[in-house]
């Protein structure tokens, strides 16, 4: 060594002593890996001095189930001219193993081709990764006995790491989830906001995320699943994915769909309520002021002879109002039907129903000019309904006559058949030339409690009743002008229920 060193010229000299003075290990090789040089530090971390290895095999000190390792990687980097970089095991003079990570190249001077390498003793390294490793093992046996779903994935949503308890609710094996994506096990319509909620917290670098999906068991159940979720970063602080928490939370978000359902049905009752008490305090309000009024002018003409036809047009107005009566309460109790019993149908002639509604209109306004045709190119049309129906035409009737300040009281009823979404229905059209109805009252007036417009008649359930008949049997009801854009001329009542099947 000290031959070598007077050999040396003044500036070789300098990066000599540099190179000793260097805390790490560097060696030359020749291609055969025979150690050519090594500096003085190798005393300081194998117990060897550098006379003691220079011309051995350096395979020699390696551990022997490290040779074949260092070898590919030497012979590798020797075709490549790459940088050499590994880790592995080198003996100690006292027969113990050291773990190094060694980076080496091939280098070229004097026309000879040698490795030159530096090997840095990574004890403590390796001291603190076996340490990590036990605690990665107390930390994995955590994540798999914990009542939740713990999974990593990577920046592409591919599966690195699920426990078992994400493997038990979905009955999909680990083997089979890992390098999957997470849209393996999605229902396809949570899909897309799934991955807008992982981006987000990605591309904005947000300390967490959390996430609400349909996941699909390996049985085709669909069950709903919560959870949060944080970036994965590597030790230089690089993204590299995705790990978080999961559970399955089917069973509680049905308790509380069916405590919104609940609440909703209970909302609904109470506005009925609110609505029946509304319509039938303003209706049977109208009903005893007129009854009220009447006997009021009948005990005033009891002691005039002359006012016995006054008298008898009293007891008229009192007889038909007493008719209103039994008809609100009547109506009240259908409506009630309708919102709390399983409606029972079956196949129906309309057009007999029809007819008895149009008798009962005559008959009971006599006095008044009604003419009421019928237009329909079958005798015989069948609905599946029950025998609330002839509700709907006679409400529709004596409106047709009540609003109808004409002499003359025309209603044409067209019967008619029409195809929606692949149903079948029968439609009616209740054409008459009454006053008509204003394009904003169109729009409530079947949901209306008691803003009529002044001077109406008829009862406030009437149009309600309606409705909610109509709605019983799958239709759909809705109002027109007879003469387009001139409301005063008349109006259109339409509505279609489902033909009954043949």
């Amino acid at each position: 060594m000290r031959n070598f060193e007077n050999d040396l010229k003044s500036p070789e000299k300098k990066y000599f002593y540099l190179i000793n003075s260097i805390l790490d290990i560097i060696v030359e090789l020749d291609l055969d890996l025979i150690i050519n040089y090594i500096n003085p530090q190798v005393h300081d971390l194998f117990g060897f001095i550098p006379e003691e290895v220079i011309g051995e095999k350096s395979i020699d000190f390696i551990h022997q189930d490290d040779v074949s390792k260092v070898v590919e990687s030497i012979k590798k980097g020797i075709e490549t001219k790459e940088v050499i970089s590994m880790n592995f095991r080198l003996r100690h003079k006292n027969a113990n193993y050291v773990p190094v990570s060694a980076k080496g190249r091939l280098v070229e001077y004097k026309n000879q081709a040698k490795i030159v390498a530096v090997f840095r003793d990574i004890t403590k390294e390796h001291e603190i990764e076996l340490k990590l490793k036990g605690s990665d093992k107390r930390y994995r046996e955590i994540i798999e006995n914990i009542e939740d779903g713990y999974f990593e994935t990577d920046l592409e949503g591919n599966f690195t790491y699920v426990n078992d308890y994400i493997c038990k609710y979905l009955g999909i094996s680990r083997e089979e989830l890992i390098v999957k994506s997470y849209t393996f096990v999605l229902n396809e319509d949570t899909i897309n906001e799934v991955f807008k909620t992982f981006n987000k917290v990605y591309t904005e670098n947000l300390p967490k995320g959390v996430f609400e999906s349909e996941v699909i068991r390996s049985d085709g159940e669909n069950r709903t699943f919560e959870g949060t979720f944080y970036l994965k970063h590597d030790s230089n602080g690089k993204k590299v994915g995705f790990y978080g928490f999961t559970r399955d939370i089917t069973e509680r978000k049905n308790a509380e769909e069916k405590q919104k359902l609940s609440e909703i049905k209970y909302k609904e009752a109470y506005d009925r309520a609110e609505l029946y008490k509304d319509l039938f305090y303003h209706d049977i309000n109208n009903i005893l002021s007129n009854i009220k009024l009447s006997i009021d002018m009948s005990e005033k003409y009891l002691d005039k002879p002359g006012k016995v036809r006054d008298i008898k047009d009293l007891y008229d107005l009192i007889r038909s109002q007493f008719g209103r009566g039994t008809k609100l309460i009547n109506n009240v109790r259908k409506l009630s039907n309708l919102e709390n019993l399983e409606i029972s149908l079956k196949s129906v002639d309309v057009n007999k129903v029809l007819k008895d509604a149009i008798h009962y209109v005559q008959k009971s306004w006599q006095s008044k000019d009604i003419n009421i045709k019928i237009e329909s190119s079958e005798k015989k049309i069948f609905t599946r309904v029950n025998e609330l129906l002839i509700d709907v035409f006679d409400n529709l009737l004596i409106n047709a006559v009540n609003y109808n300040e004409n002499p003359k009281k025309e209603v044409l009823i067209k019967i008619s058949r029409e195809s929606k979404n692949n149903i079948k229905y029968i439609k009616f059209e209740f054409i008459d030339n009454g006053i008509g109805i204003s394009n904003k009252r169109k729009e409530n007036i079947f949901q209306d409690r008691f803003n009529k417009e002044k001077g109406s008649k008829g009862m406030g359930f009437g149009l309600t009743l309606v409705k909610k008949i109509v709605e019983s049997y799958k239709g759909k009801i809705w109002i027109e002008d007879r003469v387009e854009g001139d409301y005063t001329q008349g109006s259109n009542f339409v509505f279609l229920i489902p033909e009954a099947q043949k």
